[in-house]
């Protein structure tokens, strides 16, 4: 994606495409977190004791609010882009409006 560049004056529909992209992105990321949180949570319990496995799911449950976090972050810039799209979109329409009232030939 760093080498793509997004320009309204060919339309919004990149940005939109590329905020959806992100929000999946972002959705998959949390999955496999959540992924990882189970497996610590179920399945390593079962088979893994003592306080080495008691200190690891310790550090994986702190961490979990950053990975939240990071989630809220991505799904707000992909709302953001849409709602940047759209406003755009809808600025392009109102000038058009005007112009059309404005010039009666």
């Amino acid at each position: 994606m760093a080498d793509n560049f997004i320009r309204y004056s060919e339309g919004t529909d990149t940005v939109v495409t590329v905020s959806t992209q992100i929000d999946t992105l972002g959705d998959d990321f949390f999955r496999e977190y959540n992924d990882l949180y189970n497996l610590v949570e179920n399945e390593l319990a079962a088979c893994w004791k003592g306080e080495d496995y008691e200190a690891f799911k310790q550090k994986v449950t702190e961490e979990k609010h950053f990975f939240e976090s990071m989630r809220d972050v991505i799904s707000e810039y992909a709302t953001f882009l849409r709602n940047t799209a759209n406003a755009h979109d809808a600025r392009m329409e109102d000038s058009k409006s005007q112009v059309q009232a404005s010039c009666n030939f």
